[in-house]
């Protein structure tokens, strides 16, 4: 009998939605026929994917909009003002939305559409309505990702941002009710997109990290050039080092503690950041102490990310998505091994208070009193190991996806096999 197929869907590269890579493993584990279809659009991003493919059996496939080459870059340039068109249409008079809001709706959707599957799921708002006309397509099952809580990731009252939050408002209130599976990156998202668009609560799912990225994805050579000093190692990683991520209540806390803790930075610098940054540290005494690493690729955070010592989980809450969502580094320091320092926000506080023992928490914004509580393990070594190996334990018995995807397979396994075989009888 012919596997049960399942298209996943996303605005972005494969290489940097480790989500997406995540379930397209589980499910293919599961016996699921997979294909993701996703963009093309950088030039390392796409090394990464072509990287990652290397050791996958399900099947990538990209709508190419790289500038490098003559069609790609034709497709960006018409894609982008194309986009900008429909925003001042929308904004005049509420139609086009979703090319308004995804500026490779067209092509994204008539990629997925090109084979059949019993269920298309976007892992990105801006894919959802492309999965969805699939979905009509093939009169196959809707699913959609929830890694952010997207409205909330803007400020209400943002006029700069006032177009596009009511885009996103308007994509989540058309589509979230059409979708047959719902799945979200934590309760507090869960809930509120239950609350406020009146769908059915989706089915958490944590971001978690497989066990079997902590060893042999890096070289021991690189490994042993990731840790650029100190006797206690502060880490942090994103995507993007900027404004607004807590690293000054690093950098107040590192002025208060001995000389011996350094702090590591890993991330893409955001534009205009790095100037700043390096002339607070200067002007703090620091800039010795203070180490930035460069991006890697995904599979090899949680190696990288061993060979510290404290995780740091430094959200604001500034915006509502980010006071509920939980990020990838606070899950990351579990399987890692590394004792947790984090903020103490809605959904890091749900996430400690479960594994107490791991870390702590303190209150956003307040270097001193984080100052104060990193210096109880600098001081007391043996406290901080056995936070380390707290947080480990609780990657192994908790905050891992091979735990983790089980609630995903099923939630699937209920929902297609009955689409699949109606698909299969009418040919």
């Amino acid at each position: 009998m012919n596997a049960t197929r399942i298209c996943l869907v996303s605005s972005a590269h494969l290489s940097y939605n480790p989500r997406l890579l995540k379930e397209a493993d589980a499910l293919h584990e599961a016996g699921y026929a997979v294909r993701v279809v996703a963009m093309n659009v950088e030039v390392v991003k796409a090394a990464y994917d072509e990287r990652l493919m290397r050791s996958r059996a399900w099947r990538l496939e990209r709508v190419n909009a790289r500038r490098d080459s003559p069609g790609g870059r034709l497709r960006w340039l018409c894609a982008a003002l194309r986009q900008r068109m429909y925003q001042q249409v929308y904004a005049r008079w509420g139609i086009g939305l979703e090319r308004a809001h995804s500026r490779y709706y067209g092509a994204l959707g008539r990629l997925a559409a090109r084979e059949p599957a019993a269920l298309f799921i976007a892992h990105n708002l801006p894919a959802l309505p492309a999965a969805a006309f699939a979905a009509r397509r093939w009169g196959a099952r809707l699913g959609f990702d929830a890694e952010d809580f997207h409205r909330g990731e803007v400020l209400a009252d943002d006029p700069a941002q006032a177009l596009w939050r009511r885009l996103t408002v308007a994509v989540e209130e058309k589509y979230l009710p059409r979708c047959d599976h719902l799945t979200a990156a934590s309760d507090g998202i869960a809930e509120a997109y239950a609350r406020v668009v009146g769908v059915r609560r989706p089915v958490t799912v944590l971001n978690v990290f497989p066990l079997a990225e902590r060893n042999g994805r890096v070289a021991a050579e690189a490994l042993e050039r990731e840790r650029r000093g100190g006797a206690v190692s502060l880490y942090w990683y994103s995507q993007v080092i900027g404004a607004d991520r807590g690293l000054n209540d690093a950098l107040e806390a590192l002025t208060r503690l001995p000389e011996a803790v350094h702090l590591h930075l890993r991330g893409a610098w955001a534009a205009g950041c790095e100037t700043v940054f390096r002339e607070k540290i200067r002007a703090l005494g620091v800039e010795g102490r203070v180490h930035i690493l460069p991006p890697v690729p995904p599979e090899e955070l949680v190696e990288r990310a061993a060979q510290h010592d404290v995780g740091l989980a430094l959200e604001m809450g500034h915006t509502e998505n980010r006071r509920i969502a939980v990020t990838n580094k606070i899950l990351l320091y579990f399987v890692a091994g590394l004792a947790i320092a984090a903020s103490d926000v809605p959904s890091q506080r749900a996430i400690l208070e479960s594994a107490p023992d791991a870390g702590f928490l303190y209150p956003a914004g307040d270097g001193v009193a984080l100052a104060e509580r990193l210096r109880a393990w600098v001081e007391r070594p043996g406290r901080l190991i056995e936070a380390k190996a707290a947080a480990r334990a609780w990657g192994e018995k908790r905050f891992c996806w091979e735990r983790e995807k089980d609630a995903l397979v099923r939630a699937i396994g209920r929902l297609v096999g009955e689409t699949w075989n109606r698909q299969l009888s009418h040919g």
